[in-house]
């Protein structure tokens, strides 16, 4: 894979026009696209290696880094304070005082970026904050977004989900630590409670970990993001008007957002199918990815193995 830099500096603010996104691009230009967004705070390379290898054997995949994460600009500093309590107590006023951007406008962003690519119909894969994204771009985009694969994501609504440990785990990096030992050591916690014990501590995962943070994991992006998330509005009526196939795949013991948010997402659009994950929780893992995999290429027959990454809201 090589990636693919479309940026602006980093000092650039969001005035509600498009931001330019990084991205990272695998596969056969000429193929039909498929695009991927990630969750809360994450990055593009946090999408699984193997995933991205079969997708990319029947695809073009182009993999997006939200405004604020990754490759792309960032909108503010790099240290939120006031967003970990607005958060936890899911002050929508108090956001939408603070958030520069909403969902909405990083919707406009990746339209913008497939626009510049020019890129006719494609299918979307959103997990996470990056669904609620994907939902806003297949409803926007009408019948050019073919196929639409929901991971972990909720059914619209403006409430923030999840159990009070899940959030705190979120908030307590909207604001930089003074020790960056700290960033890496609270990414390790997260993989491991968001995993529902499908994830262990190794090497591997420790590695992953320092890659993340080495390749610019911001704790201001990710405080920004769950602002954006407060002050959007209900997109219910929005998932109704999806003409995407589509599929939405979510692990049953997911402590950030409800499964049951899945499923009633699933009741929204349009001859969507619900999938619920036995032991699945919030993150990419093998069972998530290769039942993404099977129904975006069911010829294929059973996948092989998916290696499992971090993941966040």
């Amino acid at each position: 894979m090589t990636i693919m830099e479309w940026l602006i500096p980093h000092t650039a603010k969001a005035n509600g026009q498009p931001v330019p996104l990084g991205y990272w691009e695998a596969g056969d230009p000429a193929a039909h696209p498929v695009v991927l967004l990630v969750g809360l705070g994450m990055q593009a390379i946090e999408w699984p290696a193997d995933f991205i290898r079969q997708l990319s054997e029947t695809r073009r995949v182009i993999c997006i880094d939200n405004r604020d994460a990754g490759q792309s600009p960032r909108c503010g500093e790099d240290s939120e304070p006031l967003a970990a309590g607005i958060w936890m107590q899911g002050d929508t006023a108090a956001a939408q005082d603070l958030a520069p951007y909403s969902l909405f406008d990083m919707r406009d962003d990746v339209l913008a970026l497939l626009d510049r690519l020019q890129v006719g119909t494609f299918d979307i894969i959103g997990f996470s904050m990056g669904g609620m994204i994907s939902q806003l771009v297949a409803a926007a985009a009408g019948p050019r977004a073919s196929r639409f694969v929901q991971l972990a994501s909720n059914d619209g609504t403006a409430e923030v989900d999840g159990d009070a440990n899940s959030k705190c785990r979120m908030a307590r990096l909207f604001t930089r630590p003074s020790d960056p030992e700290l960033i890496r050591a609270y990414l390790l916690e997260d993989a491991l409670a968001y995993g529902a014990g499908r994830i262990t501590d190794t090497p591997e995962l420790r590695r992953e970990v320092d890659v993340i943070y080495a390749a610019g994991y911001s704790c201001g992006g990710a405080a920004r993001h769950a602002l954006a998330v407060l002050t959007t509005p209900d997109r219910r009526q929005l998932l109704k008007s999806i003409q995407s196939q589509t599929l939405v795949l979510h692990g049953d013991r997911d402590s950030c957002i409800s499964p049951q948010r899945g499923a009633a997402a699933a009741a929204l659009i349009p001859e969507a199918r619900f999938d619920p994950l036995p032991g699945v929780g919030h993150v990419l893992d093998r069972m998530m990815c290769d039942a993404a995999l099977n129904w975006l290429e069911p010829a294929a027959g059973t996948r092989t193995r998916i290696g499992e990454i971090h993941g966040v809201a």
